[in-house]
């Protein structure tokens, strides 16, 4: 069982392309409606790993509800930019969010991953030039394994960049493609990795 936290559109179009894969998906949220649908409170407790789709605001007050066992992977989905800072968010102390998300749930291991593409194209996006390009990072090496795989069976572009320290250089990529979303006027593009 994979718990996705949040059931907005990111959370909804990973959950497709999971499905799609044959995984079984469920969804956490502060008021479940639908049969598929459960409480925060320890909704990780049984899950194979979690997914954080969340809005960055939420993080600080819903992590830490999670119930998150020693070594459970925690796949970061979120940006740290939108509507607020998170409970205990400090930019002085964190370098990026994934970093303070690794700080709300110690004993997981934290991959961050899925923040640099539109939410319509995470799920076997088609594009002409190719797979689109989703960088990973965090402490863990087989955790970074799973996310990796999780993203290749995807179609996705799975590249290894990294320690969580490095969820800045993600996080930043996640604000020019928001930029890039505005100049160009449309959400159908995505970042591609060239290789010789």
């Amino acid at each position: 069982m994979i718990t996705i936290v949040g059931a907005g559109q990111v959370g909804r179009s990973l959950a497709q392309g999971l499905e799609v894969l044959g995984k079984s998906v469920r969804f956490a949220r502060r008021q479940p409606e639908l049969a598929q649908e459960v409480g925060l409170q320890r909704c990780a407790v049984g899950s194979d790993y979690v997914i954080l789709s969340t809005p960055f605001m939420a993080t600080g007050d819903v992590v830490p509800q999670l119930g998150l066992e020693t070594g459970q992977v925690l796949i970061d989905a979120t940006n740290p930019f939108g509507r607020g800072w998170p409970a205990g968010y400090n930019g002085a102390d964190f370098a990026s969010g994934g970093e303070f998300v690794q700080f709300l749930a110690p004993q997981a291991h934290v991959v961050k991953c899925f923040n640099v593409i539109g939410f319509e194209h995470m799920n076997k996006p088609q594009f002409p030039g190719g797979k689109p390009f989703m960088p990973v990072c965090g402490n863990q090496t087989q955790a970074k394994a799973l996310a990796m795989n999780l993203a290749t069976d995807l179609g996705l572009d799975a590249v290894d960049i990294g320690d969580i320290s490095k969820a800045a250089l993600l996080e930043n990529m996640g604000l020019l493609w928001g930029a890039l979303r505005d100049v160009e006027g449309s959400r159908d593009f995505a970042f591609s990795l060239l290789r010789s």
